[in-house]
C-alpha cells in the first residue's frame, strides 16, 4: 500500500465529509431549537453533525499535515523564482494569502457578499425557529417539570395579555392523559421526553395547555390591585425568552397582547429610545447594553 495515495484519498474523504457535516450544521437550526423539537437531518441529530464535523475535523488537520509533509519540495518549490530562490512575494502566495486573510476578514467586517451569505444561514435558522418552535428560554428542556411549570407562567400568556398560571399536578395528569408518563415530577423534560419517545416542546405544549388566567387571589394581598395592570406590576413583564435579540419591540408588544406605547414609555423613561420595528440585538449595543438588559430595564422601569 502507497502512503502517498492513500493519504490523498483520505484527505479527499475526509474533506467530502467535513464539507457535508458543516452544510448541515449551516443550514440547520440554533441548538436551543434543536433540542427543545427534536430536530434532526437524515437520521442524525444536530449534536451527532456536531461530533461528526468535530472528529472528521481532526482527521483532515492529521491527514493534511502528513500530506504537506510528503509534498513538501513541490510546496517549496512554488515559493522559488526562476534563480531557485524561495521568496514569499512570488505572486501566487500573495494571491493566496490574500483570498485566506479576505475570508477571514470579510465575515467580520460584514463586508458584502460575506454578510448576505451568513444572512442566509441566519434567515434559514429562523425559518426552523417559527416553523419547529422554540424553548421559552435558554436550554427550558433541562429545566425540571416542577419548575418548568411555576416558571412558564413569565413567559407565556393567554388570551387578552391574561397571565397565566399552572399547577404542575394538573399538568402532570394532563401529560398522563397524553400517553406521557411522568413518575417523578421533579424530572427534567428532556429526560421525560427520552423516556416516552417525545419532544420537550410537546411536553411543554401540554403543560401549557392546562394553564389558567392568573386571579387576584393568587397574588399576595399586598399586591392585590384592580385588573391585569396591577397583576403585571406586580409579576412584570413577560419575558420573550430565548431567541429575544431578533425580536422588535413590536412582535414582543403583539406576541404578548401588551401596549406598545406602554413599552416604549416605560423604557424611554429610563433612556432607553428604541424603534419599535428595530431588532433588539441591532438596538443594544448602540445604547450600551444587551437584549436582557433591555427587559431587565423595561421591568424596573414599572
Amino acid at each position: 500500500m502507497k502512503s502517498r495515495r492513500l493519504i490523498s484519498l483520505t484527505v479527499l474523504i475526509s474533506f467530502v465529509f467535513l464539507a457535508s457535516s458543516g452544510i448541515m450544521l449551516f443550514i440547520g437550526p440554533k441548538g436551543r431549537v434543536a433540542y427543545w423539537a427534536g430536530w434532526e437531518m437524515l437520521g442524525l441529530s444536530k449534536d451527532q453533525w456536531s461530533a461528526v464535523h468535530t472528529t472528521f475535523m481532526v482527521l483532515f488537520l492529521t491527514v493534511g499535515i502528513w500530506h504537506t509533509v510528503l509534498n513538501w519540495r513541490s510546496i517549496v518549490g512554488y515559493l522559488k523564482d526562476r534563480t531557485r530562490r524561495v521568496r514569499v512575494t512570488r505572486p501566487e502566495f500573495l494571491a493566496a494569502l490574500g483570498l485566506c486573510l479576505l475570508f477571514f476578514v470579510g465575515p467580520l467586517t460584514g463586508m458584502p457578499p460575506f454578510r448576505q451569505f451568513l444572512d442566509v444561514g441566519e434567515e434559514i435558522k429562523a425559518h426552523w425557529e417559527r416553523t419547529r418552535g422554540s424553548p421559552p428560554w435558554g436550554h427550558a428542556e433541562e429545566s425540571r417539570l416542577d419548575w418548568f411549570c411555576q416558571r412558564i407562567g413569565r413567559f407565556q400568556q393567554l388570551g387578552a395579555g391574561a397571565l397565566l398560571k399552572v399547577d404542575c399536578q394538573e399538568a402532570v395528569v394532563a401529560l398522563s392523559a397524553a400517553g406521557i408518563a411522568v413518575s417523578d415530577s421533579s424530572a427534567t423534560l428532556i429526560d421525560i421526553a427520552r423516556a416516552n419517545g417525545v419532544t420537550p416542546q410537546a411536553i411543554a405544549d401540554v403543560v401549557i395547555s392546562v394553564g389558567r388566567p392568573v386571579e387576584a387571589g393568587d397574588l399576595p394581598e399586598e399586591e392585590v390591585g384592580s385588573g391585569q395592570g396591577a397583576m403585571r406590576e406586580a409579576w412584570g413583564f413577560p419575558h420573550p425568552g430565548s431567541g429575544m435579540g431578533r425580536i422588535t419591540l413590536r412582535e414582543y408588544s403583539e406576541r404578548f397582547a401588551l401596549d406598545l406605547e406602554e413599552v416604549l414609555s416605560v423604557l424611554a423613561g429610563k433612556g432607553l429610545e428604541i424603534d419599535p420595528d428595530e431588532q433588539l440585538r441591532e438596538a443594544a449595543p448602540r445604547l450600551g447594553t444587551t437584549p436582557v438588559g433591555i427587559f431587565e430595564v423595561l421591568n424596573q422601569g414599572r
